[in-house]
């Protein structure tokens, strides 16, 4: 096995204590203010305190883990880079036939949830929410999803490792308005995030570094903000 997908169980544990507090705890927490305390912060400033706090707690649950990981990162920086490119275009081959299966299904893209709400708090606090997305949440998320499940289950099963991390990432985008709407109907937006959960799972493995995957995916929201911003 890869010397650099062998987690440490303490980081292993680390990772998974960031999974309930960031998918699962802390989503509950902001949606209980927001409705004892609905006009003290909007929904653009609850989501940054969100994210700065699930940052913070993430270098210190796993800032080893991230330091380690930059060795294989700057040893191999040109491959990583060619993985880099590589992983885009495979993206843009996935979304493709992901995009004709969705539009089979009758699913449109402009009704994803989760997309209609970071177009919304763009309107609102713009450089809030790139911040948020672009820098912040690929650090928590690459650790959670990739670190956590992908790396920490890796040497179990390399096929299962894929499965929950691309599942998991999928479904943490969209099972918040699933359960706020009572409609499990609103999971099945989850399916237009496999192409990059799926790349990001492929980055790390082929590059040895999640900084790697955590810069792809910067690029990623990058490009999803600008998107936004430019319609």
């Amino acid at each position: 096995m890869r010397w650099y997908m062998n987690m440490k169980k303490s980081e292993f544990w680390g990772a998974m204590i960031m999974f309930a507090l960031h998918v699962l705890l802390f989503p509950v927490l902001i949606s209980l203010f927001m409705i004892r305390w609905p006009h003290v912060l909007g929904s653009a400033q609850l989501n940054l305190i969100y994210y700065l706090t699930s940052a913070v707690l993430t270098f210190v649950f796993l800032g080893k883990f991230l330091r380690a990981q930059f060795d294989p990162l700057v040893d191999r920086l040109w491959g990583n880079f060619v993985t880099f490119l590589f992983g885009w275009a495979i993206y843009f081959v996935l979304a493709f036939f992901v995009g004709v299966i969705m539009t089979w299904l009758g699913i449109g893209s402009e009704d994803n949830p989760n997309n209609s709400a970071i177009n919304e708090m763009l309107g609102q606090e713009r450089n809030i929410i790139i911040a948020m997305t672009v820098f912040l949440a690929p650090i928590v998320e690459e650790c959670i999803f990739r670190g956590g499940f992908f790396c920490g289950f890796y040497r179990k099963n390399r096929y299962l490792a894929y499965v929950l991390s691309i599942v998991l990432f999928s479904v943490y985008h969209v099972w918040q308005y699933a359960f706020a709407a009572q409609d499990v109907s609103y999971l099945l937006y989850a399916v237009s995030y496999i192409p990059a959960s799926f790349v990001l799972c492929w980055v790390y493995e082929k590059s040895g570094s999640i900084w790697t995957s955590i810069f792809f995916h910067m690029s990623f929201n990058a490009v999803q903000c600008y998107s936004m911003l430019a319609h």
